[in-house]
């Protein structure tokens, strides 16, 4: 069975629950030409621009070099067949480079006492995303990925083009 193909009013809507039944995922970022990936727990503000609330770390230094990051949410890894999450990418910024997103950041999060709290102790991570691939594969292990582009307002489908059967065949004919 192949996934449904939505609308781009779907397609958003399909996403933005995703995102919002969930807290938690793993930002990409790079610095030097070399990739890294932190866990992280992030909120959804408006028109889907991720913040993410974090102590520091490398990834600020990453982003102060290479503003584009990838951050993957997505449910338990049953196997490659079955599991659904995103990828947003986007470009960030940090509120060490503007003091602005903090106050954005406490503006849209639900417990904006926490922010008061430890804003000494807190940087915030604003996404504003460019392309969002979603998965949903787990009812019936069909591999179509649905990109949505935010800034052109289009959907695009990517079917998987490897057959399975049984066994996942690393060169397939």
């Amino acid at each position: 069975m192949i996934n449904k193909q939505m609308d781009i009013g779907e397609l958003r809507n399909e996403v933005n629950d995703f995102l919002l039944e969930h807290k938690e995922g793993s930002l990409a970022t790079s610095i030097g030409n070399i990739p890294r990936s932190s866990p992280v727990q992030y909120f959804v503000g408006k028109n889907m621009d991720i913040y993410i609330l974090s102590a520091g770390g490398e990834k600020f230094k990453a982003i102060d070099e290479n503003p584009n990051v990838c951050l993957l949410v997505n449910t338990d890894y049953i196997n490659h067949r079955k599991i659904k999450g995103v990828q947003v990418f986007g470009k960030a910024t940090t509120s060490l480079k503007d003091n602005s997103i903090f106050e954005e950041a406490k503006n849209q999060y639900e417990d904006n006492y926490i922010l008061d709290k430890e804003k000494d102790n807190l940087k915030v991570i604003k996404v504003e995303p460019d392309e969002i691939v979603y998965l949903n594969s787990v009812v019936d292990g069909d591999r179509t990925k649905q990109v949505l582009r935010l800034n052109d307002g289009d959907v695009k489908v990517i079917h998987d083009t490897v057959e399975h059967k049984g066994k996942f065949n690393i060169n397939p004919t």
